[in-house]
Order: C-alpha cells, then structure tokens, then sequence
C-alpha cells in the first residue's frame, strides 16, 4: 500500500506555525499535546506566553493548595510578567495559599475569583474547545432546577452548605501588587469589606470588572466606578443600583458590555435606564433582569436606537441607508450583538422558604421589535422572558433580518395568546445553536428536520437537514413538536447535546428514563438530558 506524500508529517511542520496553532488551546490541551511527542512537549514547556494564563476553574472541585503551587512553581517563570490566573469555584484553595501566591508573583494583568465557575466564559471564548464546553454542559448553573445564572433570584435555602469565600486580607493583598497592572477582575458573589472597594478603586487600569452578586452598598459601588474610567465590560448582577450610580456608567464610555439587575423600581425608572444607555455608544452586549419596570419599550427604542421606527420592516438596510441620506442621520453607536430583557420572577427573594413565586413580566411591542430589526439587524444572541405586548407579525419580522443569530429566547406565560412563529427555521436563522421555547408554537416544526441542498467551498451540492449548529434545545408547553421531530433532530445534529422537553406534542417520559429512539440518556433532576 503506498503512502499517501499528501499529508504533511507533524515533524516537519516549521515550529513557528504549530506554536501559532498552540496559542488557540486551553490548559487541558497543552497538557494532553505534551503526552504527544517530545517536541511537542518541549515547545509547550519553553513558550512563557502559553502559561501566562492559567485557567485552573474546570478543576475546581478537586484542586488543592498543593496543586496550584506545583502548577504555579513549575509552570511560571521569575522573568515572567503579566500574569493571568482564574481560581473561580476551586473551593479547596484557602486565603492563606493566595497570600502566599503573592509573594512569589504580583503585577497580575488579571484576577478571578468568582464564587462559582465561570461557566459563561468557557462558552463565548473558547467555542472550539470540546472539553472545556462538555464540562460546561454538564455543570453549569443553566442546567440547575433555577434556570440559568441570574435569571432567578439567589434562595437561601438552595445555596450548598460550604461556600467557597476569599478572605478580603487576601483579596487586599493581591490587588496591592497590581494596582498598575490589572486589566481584568471578577469577584462574584464574594463578601467585600469597604476597605476593599477602596483597593479595587486604585486599579486604574481596569478594563474588565464584574462585582455580580457581591454585597457592596452603593457609596462603595460608586467610589469604584468614579475612579475606573477605562471600563469596557461592567456586570452589576443582583445589586441594586441607583439614579446615581447609573450617571456615573454613563461616564464610561468605552464600555461594550453591561449587565445590571433592577431590583427596586422605586429607585430606578425606564427613563433614567434610556438616558444612561444613550451615552454608551460602543455597548454591543447589554443585558437587564430581574426588571420590573414595566415600560421596557422605552429602554430599546429611546435608549438602545439611532433611528426610529413605528412599522414592521421589509429591508432594514435600505431603511437604513434611507434615513441617512432624508435626515443626514449618522450611525452613531454600536450595532448590539447581544441583548437579555428578563423580568423579576421572584416575589420573596429573602425568605428562607421557597413558600411562593410569582412570574412578572417586562412590557414590551412590537415597535421595539421593528426598532432591533432597523438598528440592530447583526445580532448574536436574543433573551426575551415573558415579553409582555408582542405578537407573532413582530417577532417574524424581527427574525427575517437577523441572519447572524445564534441564540434565541422567547418564554411566555402558560395561557398567553402568541399566534406560531412562521419565521423561526433554518432559513431565515441558519446559525442558531441555542433555542429556548417556553409557551411559544412555531407554525410548522417539519421545517426544522426538512432536508435542503447547499453549496460549499467546492460547490459540490449536498444534503442538510435543518440547524446544523444546534446544540441546545429547550422546549416547555409546545404542543405541536412531536416524538418524530427530536428523533431525528437528535440523529442529525451531531453538535447538539443538551435537550429538556416539558409537556412538549407526544413525547412523554417515564421515571428517569427517556424513552426515545435515538437517545440513550438519563434525565437529571432538573429534566435535562445529556445526548
């Protein structure tokens, strides 16, 4: 049998191609190429750039002091700088072992120390790695019996009995060797001391910042957001804010990214959310739940909009481009590519009983939908729960224009009227891998396993059957999606691997088990499967 000269060998590849190659791939796989070939393991260990980051949060129900120091000590060089380390969720890890840590190495260019694993960044930054997004598949809170991260207020009584918490000694003692250093910081859900928003408050250099969850009182939050003026991503999950602290974000005018929670509308109007959003001109991901404002058309038309718009919507574009030339109208802001409006779902969210939970809703039409179609037609990722307002006409209209989405989100209360979505299918949202349906039909479901032909790179015709990019399906309360329709989604979509089906059409399961032609898996607790 000859040998096929076609394929290059590993060992002729020039060292500077398979080191440009080793730069896209997380710690788990730099350790398994190490096991490859001498080579291999000789270019990981002498390249100081592939261990500046050090990403330790998938191990972190099992990584220990030891461990981090053997990582630390072997791994990290005296001459190395800007260092990058994430220990979010490693629960083993005492304050003592991060004071130590600082001894040895300071002037860190980013610091994790979430509560939890960051789960959310495994999936947005490192789409390509299969490891790392089973782990997340298989762990994080989306998949938990409350929905996904922030979406439901925290209940004391479904919090676990030992919770990972830094020291604010040792938090303190971390950010005094990087106050000139620090880019990055994420300490959700942490308990911070006054002292310690003060630490936080001279890294001027911060550029990323998450403080979700923490039990900072809004002084403190304010101290913070004066003095880091760089920011382009800010998450403020489950804090309660104020008039005044969203004037001071709407100083930061690089921002990109904000997430808040609005807690009390007593304190905090829609129109003071749409004045500070007006300023934010570079914002491509905003994100507000837990809202109970009502008016949410406010915040999209008059807040996220350049150009106004009071109709449904053929051609976006052409709108577009007409309004500029009538009006002299300058696209003036950013196109969002991801945007969540989720209400305030729980009505007792300090009790220690789950005695009660109401759903609201968040007040929104179908002129911001036409209003998102115009202004923000290249969008990734749409969360709308319990959109309150909207019809079918709109949310077709909306879906026609954005070829881009790949996450989509509608949820509605059981009984709610919603005509079905004629535009919800792999022609008009080709790249969708999340669907998340609760209470909402789509017209026609064969669409979705309705084989098609395509052309690729080398314009050979073949077949393809609906989205082949799915790998979450989550459908509550919809009747017309039938046992037929998963089977073969689940055969086809070899990139799908979370699905949850609640009184969906004819499936039905029994026990724990799920009773279906193509899938041999275990339902967990909160009715998700595995595939």
């Amino acid at each position: 049998m000859e040998k096929d000269n076609s394929i290059p060998r590993l060992d002729i590849i020039p060292t500077e191609v398979v080191i440009s190659i080793f730069k896209f791939l997380s710690i788990v796989d730099k350790c398994q190429l190490c096991q490859v070939c001498k080579r291999f393991r000789l270019i990981i260990y002498n390249n100081l750039e592939f261990w500046k980051y050090l990403d330790l949060s998938p191990f972190g129900e099992r990584l220990s002091n030891q461990n981090l120091f053997i990582i630390v000590k072997t791994r990290w060089k005296s001459n190395m700088e800007g260092h990058k380390l994430d220990l979010s969720g490693c629960r083993l890890i005492t304050s003592y072992a991060l004071e130590k840590l600082v001894e040895l190495h300071s002037n860190f260019q980013e610091i994790h120390l979430n509560v939890e694993p960051r789960y959310d960044n495994w999936r947005n930054e490192m789409k390509h790695d299969y490891w790392i997004k089973e782990l997340y598949y298989k762990k994080s809170p989306t998949f938990l019996k409350n929905d996904r991260l922030g979406l439901y207020q925290r209940w004391e009584i479904t919090k676990p009995s030992y919770i990972w918490q830094c020291s604010n000694k040792s938090i303190q003692t971390i950010l005094t060797g990087s106050f000139k250093t620090l880019k990055q910081l994420s300490l959700g859900n942490q308990i911070l001391h006054r002292e310690t928003a003060t630490m936080i408050s001279n890294c001027s250099q911060l550029i990323r910042l998450d403080l979700s969850g923490t039990n900072l009182d809004k002084a403190s939050l304010q101290d913070i957001l004066q003095s880091v003026i760089q920011l382009e991503s800010l998450k403020l999950l489950e804090l309660e804010l104020s008039p005044m602290t969203l004037m001071m974000i709407s100083r930061l005018t690089n921002l990109e990214q904000l997430h808040l929670s609005v807690l009390d509308k007593r304190n905090i109007a829609a129109k003071t959310i749409a004045d500070t959003l007006k300023k934010l001109r570079k914002l491509k991901d905003f994100r507000m739940n837990q809202a109970m404002i009502g008016e949410a058309d406010n915040i999209v038309i008059k807040g996220l909009s350049w150009i106004y718009c009071d109709g449904p919507i053929e051609d976006p574009t052409k709108i577009l481009e007409e309004n500029k030339i009538k009006n002299g109208v300058e696209q003036n802001r950013t196109p969002l590519q991801h945007l969540d409006l989720s209400p305030k779902l729980d009505i007792y969210p300090r009790s220690r009983e789950r005695s009660m939970q109401l759903e609201h809703y968040i007040t929104i039409s179908n002129s911001s939908l036409w209003s998102l179609a115009v202004n923000h037609p290249f969008l990734i990722s749409l969360r709308l729960v319990n959109a309150y307002a909207i019809s079918a006409e709109g949310v077709d209209g909306l879906l026609s224009s954005l070829q881009c989405l790949e996450v989509f989100e509608l949820r509605r209360w059981r009984g709610t009227e919603l005509e079905p979505l004629q535009k919800l299918t792999p022609t008009f949202c080709p790249k969708l891998r999340e669907i998340v349906l609760h209470g909402v039909e789509v017209a026609n479901f064969d669409e979705w396993i309705k084989e098609g032909e395509c052309q690729d790179e080398n314009l050979m015709i073949k077949n393809k059957i609906g989205f082949q990019n799915l790998e979450i399906l989550d459908l509550v309360d919809v009747l017309k999606f039938f046992k037929y329709h998963i089977d073969i989604i689940i055969k086809n979509c070899v990139t799908l691997r979370k699905v949850r089906l609640v009184r969906v059409g004819d499936v039905n399961f029994k026990g724990d088990e799920c009773k279906l032609s193509h899938l041999d898996s275990i339902i967990n607790d909160s009715g998700w499967m595995d595939v």
